[in-house]
């Protein structure tokens, strides 16, 4: 377990500004607030607030906020121990998780420390070892000593050599063969999972080795031209990217990125000059690679080997099409050329020509479905319709759904109706189509199951049949283990199950028991009440009545001002009181926060509100009105104060007179005293109505 003290550490190690800057442009408005566009939806407008004194953030389009944990926790796509993780890492802070609650973080960091030393091991054995194989290898893909001391290049001789490195190391057999760099051969010795190898370390975004591709130098000897390490605890080829650690800030400087598939195509394009160049790991691009990539650049460019594989992987695209406003685009290198071919054959200029003149990959991908099928005969644009209706099943939610038809219908010169009518039958196959294979893949993953348990019983597991060995080499890796992820049930693609952590981790970070607001017409005395929402969905909006979503805005925009200066607010404390608060974890902060001595600064401020509320970031940060107002933070204030007590006022009123109207029960004397209440509510209610007057109101519908 993560203990508070280590939390705090991380969290004042983090500069929220710092962090954010990283993939967002923040430009400062009002005295001290900083304003961007939201990197968690698409916006023109700037709504994303960051708040340097109390380090926290809200997007007024979206309405997601938070502090840093959060931040990273949606950024990145992580659970909350992992967002304090990720954060250390960045800080170069280590934690000392308790051991009675031990968990992945130190064996992660351990398997990386494995893949560290085996990437420097490859390296200076491509570099310096008395074997020239690999540096010939280098040579010959015009790879110089610069490129392969950049993306650390390296050479696996196998033959035990990695093993006996890593065990003089200090590492542990299980830590290797978890890391996928070894195996148990039949005979129960560790063997080296590579060998006569050009290796290619993939690196984590922090540009840290986490896996390995490995190159053939003599593709006789061995089934496999290329081989990748197995998906491992730090590894799933679903997520990671290669290159990425290096390109990230040159896509956000040219504002897109480069997609290509394989290693040499990414560094042909880096030498070439296009360094905000990735590539996928021996799969097609992901929902995963998309969110990755899309906190960085709403443009992505495909850019397609020319080959049959290249145009099945631009189709599978096609899913992405409308996430996140992604502006999702394709280049196609003619003649079948791979990108490295292409520049090799015609330079780095004459690619970004070819960047420079991409096209939307809905234009490409219904360009290819005419060129397949002859759309002059009806037998071919039958062809083509239902291959197209296929290729945009799964947009088949899509609020543009229309539009895809009646690009259909132009490009086959049909008629829209026709295409829309047809639309649910292919749709319907399709699914029928997906139901099956998920059912065949459920029955694969349940005998496989059983096996496992029948060999296990049996008094061992065997492996599946591994890479061969070359001549002259005493290992066998013919059944050696092929990867170390535990097993688990089916999980869609690009998503994994986390690695070893129980299951209080799968709690979200805001979650907080739900908790009372009062209707209209109802006291706020802790009678009538009915149960809201959790935190999460911001008190229920629906059930809220419009003046208390109105007084609500005011109660969070009177916490942000009040965080950022507490000092400003002690004097009118007694006012505070009056207050009947709509949320009452705002009035539980309002009281820490001015329960703090004089003279406190806005992190402490901050540590008194996180104590009594877990939200309280959220909360503190969805105000607006310092950045937006002109006037002066006293006049700001007054506002405030005046406009809370004007909703109260109006609220007892309102509740007062529904009694009078409907409550036959009430006395003469109870009578009478709402009466002279609601009397000198009303009255109240003019004197605070021409004080607000004339003062923008940022809560007015």
């Amino acid at each position: 377990m993560i203990s508070d003290e280590d939390k705090n550490k991380v969290r004042d190690a983090t500069d929220l500004v710092a962090l954010v800057q990283e993939t967002v442009e923040l430009k400062p408005r009002g005295n001290t607030d900083l304003w961007g566009c939201c990197p968690f939806h698409g916006e023109k407008t700037p709504s994303f607030h960051v708040i340097p004194a109390t380090q926290v953030w809200h997007c007024f389009g979206c309405g997601e906020g938070g502090d840093a944990f959060t931040y990273v926790m949606k950024r990145e796509g992580l659970s909350f121990p992992e967002s304090i993780r990720y954060l250390a890492d960045r800080a170069g802070i280590e934690l000392e998780e308790d051991r009675s609650f031990k968990r992945s973080g130190t064996k992660r960091n351990r398997l990386i420390e494995v893949c560290e030393e085996t990437s420097e091991f490859y390296h200076t054995l491509l570099m310096r070892g008395k074997d020239a194989r690999g540096r010939e290898y280098c040579k010959g893909r015009e790879l110089d000593a610069d490129t392969c001391r950049k993306y650390r290049l390296g050479f696996a001789p196998g033959h035990g050599m990695l093993v006996r490195h890593l065990g003089s190391k200090g590492f542990t057999p299980q830590e290797m063969i978890d890391a996928n760099v070894a195996f148990r051969s039949r005979n129960g010795g560790l063997v080296d999972r590579f060998f006569d190898r050009v290796m290619f370390p993939i690196m984590d975004e922090q540009g840290r080795c986490i896996a390995f591709g490995g190159r053939a130098l003599d593709k006789e000897k061995t089934n496999a031209k290329y081989l990748n390490s197995s998906e491992t605890p730090i590894f799933h080829k679903g997520k990671n990217l290669y290159g990425f650690n290096w390109a990230k800030d040159h896509i956000v400087a040219r504002n897109e990125v480069i997609v290509v598939e394989g290693y040499i195509s990414a560094m042909s394009c880096w030498k070439a000059g296009i360094e905000n160049i990735v590539a996928v790991l021996g799969t097609a691009l992901t929902e995963a690679h998309v969110k990755t990539l899309t906190r960085f650049t709403k443009k992505i460019i495909y850019m397609f080997d020319g080959d049959a594989a290249g145009q099945k992987a631009a189709r599978r695209a096609i899913q992405f099409i409308e996430k996140d406003d992604i502006d999702l685009r394709c280049v196609i290198l003619p003649d079948g050329q791979d990108p490295d071919d292409f520049v090799r054959a015609n330079g780095g200029d004459k690619l970004r020509e070819l960047l420079d003149n991409s096209i939307p990959l809905m234009d490409f991908v219904f360009g290819k479905l005419e060129e397949e099928s002859d759309i002059s005969t009806p037998g071919g644009r039958a062809k083509a319709m239902k291959s197209a209706l296929e290729l945009i099943y799964p947009l088949r939610a899509s609020y543009m759904i229309d539009g895809y038809y009646m690009q259909i219908a132009d490009r086959l010169g049909l008629d829209v109706e026709m295409i829309r009518s047809n639309a649910g039958k292919v749709f319907r196959e399709v699914q029928q189509r997906e139901e099956t294979n998920r059912r065949r893949e459920q029955e694969r993953e349940r005998a496989q199951a059983e096996r496992e348990r029948v060999a296990a019983d049996g008094g061992g597991a065997r492996g599946t049949r591994g890479e061969h060995p070359s001549p002259g080499d005493s290992h066998a890796p013919a059944r050696g283990v092929q990867s170390s992820a535990p097993a688990g049930p089916a999980v869609p693609a690009g998503e994994y199950p986390p690695y070893d952590e129980p299951f209080y981790d799968e709690v979200p970070y805001d979650y907080a028991p739900s908790f009372d607001v009062p209707h209209e017409g109802r006291g706020a005395g802790g009678e009538g009440f009915a149960p809201a929402a959790s935190a999460g969905d911001d008190l229920g909006l629906a059930v809220l009545t419009d003046l208390e979503r109105r007084q609500l805005m005011c109660e969070r925009e009177l916490l942000t001002m009040l965080t950022t200066y507490p000092d400003s607010f002690r004097p009118f404390a007694e006012r505070i009181t009056e207050v009947e608060w709509v949320d009452a974890r705002n009035e539980t902060i309002a009281w820490a926060v001015l329960a703090t001595p004089e003279g406190t600064g806005a992190a402490e401020v901050m540590a008194a509100a996180r104590a009594v509320c877990p939200e309280a970031a959220e909360l503190v940060s969805a105000g607006m009105i310092s950045s937006t107002s002109k006037h002066p933070t006293e006049t700001n204030i007054g506002f405030l104060l005046d406009t809370l007590e004007l909703y109260t006022a109006r609220r007892r009123m309102k509740a007062a007179q529904g009694r009078l109207r409907s409550d036959s029960s009430l006395g003469s004397d109870e009578r009478r005293a709402l009466a002279i209440q609601a009397t000198q509510d009303a009255a109240r209610i003019r004197e605070l109505e021409r004080a607000v007057e004339g003062i923008a109101d940022p809560f007015r519908q």
